[in-house]
């Protein structure tokens, strides 16, 4: 299954493989790193689990 989500600051991102975009999202979603948009990492990574969990 191919879909596309977005990232917190709206970028498109395509999704090959459900289960292991949820388990990397897992992994990083508290992440404390900032990215240049001014979240961090583990807020994009909740943010896409979000979208990806609801597909699922």
């Amino acid at each position: 299954m191919k879909t596309t989500i977005t990232d917190i600051t709206g970028a498109s991102i395509e999704v090959t493989d459900l289960d292991k975009a949820i388990e990397q999202c897992e992994l990083c979603k508290n992440s404390p790193y900032k990215m240049p948009s001014g979240q961090t990492v583990g807020e994009n990574h909740r943010y896409m689990l979000y979208q990806l969990e609801t597909i699922k």
